[in-house]
């Protein structure tokens, strides 16, 4: 039998509606092999949502892709470490944004088709969801892990990075230190990491915003820089029109 992890991997790919028998039979095949503990982890594994789904499949199938989102995302965090730093990183998150924008509308049009392909509806809403998960995928440790493993179980949150379900990894050993710290200390260690991923969020729509406000503006004015042109243009036709009718006339 393959090892349980390749298993697992298929269990993921799979089409939705295969998803719960398989892991099913997977669980029995295990607990007859004399599994007990890795047939009892498979038999608990939450079938996908549709949009958690999708994203798995855009992980197996298009791997550039989601390779190109993470590399984003990972920008934009760094940009975001720096200004609360309080370093200049303007131009790095405006561009990490726009390249985590591109990666996202691009995932987001393959997860459309990704869904016709099963015979599912693709309504703008399921895109959206899928968008939103891909979004906080690209910024949090544990989404990151399960994006590239495509094993996502239900779609997350941008704004707080809950909901994170999937295969558990394996919990590091951890080595013996002179102190263990105290309950009170793990708390406000917690708390303290907490308020630091609010800033960072609260910082990055903030910056959000202001970006995508530029960006409006370029537009704008590039809008009226091509009109400005062909006014000119025009305004040169006509005068070459009327100097070449003088002197004809002349």
């Amino acid at each position: 039998m393959p090892g349980i992890e390749d298993e697992i991997d298929r269990l993921f790919g799979l089409p939705l509606d295969e998803f719960t028998k398989a892991r099913n039979d997977l669980a029995r095949q295990l607990e007859r092999d004399g599994d007990a503990d890795e047939a009892a982890a498979v038999q608990v594994l939450p079938k996908p949502t549709v949009a958690a789904w999708t994203v798995n499949q855009l992980s197996r199938h298009d791997a550039a892709a989601v390779r190109a989102l993470l590399s984003a995302g990972e920008a934009l965090r760094k940009a975001q470490e720096r200004l609360l730093a309080g370093q200049d990183a303007t131009d790095s998150l405006r561009e990490a944004t726009a390249e985590e924008r591109d990666a996202i509308r691009s995932l987001s049009e393959r997860a459309g088709a990704t869904l016709q392909d099963a015979g599912r509806p693709a309504p703008q809403a399921m895109l959206e969801r899928v968008a939103a998960t891909l979004r906080a995928a690209a910024v949090d440790d544990e989404g990151r892990r399960l994006l590239e493993a495509g094993r996502l179980t239900t779609e997350l949150d941008p704004a707080g990075f809950g909901g994170l379900a999937g295969v558990p990894a394996t919990a590091p050993r951890r080595k013996p230190g002179p102190q263990k710290p105290s309950a009170a200390d793990k708390r406000r260690e917690r708390e303290e990491e907490q308020r630091r991923r609010q800033e960072l969020r609260q910082r990055a729509r903030e910056l959000e915003r202001a970006a995508r406000a530029a960006e409006r503006e370029a537009e704008k004015a590039e809008a009226a820089a091509e009109q400005a042109r062909r006014r000119a243009e025009q305004a040169r036709a006509e005068a070459d029109a009327a100097a070449a009718e003088a002197g004809a006339r002349s």
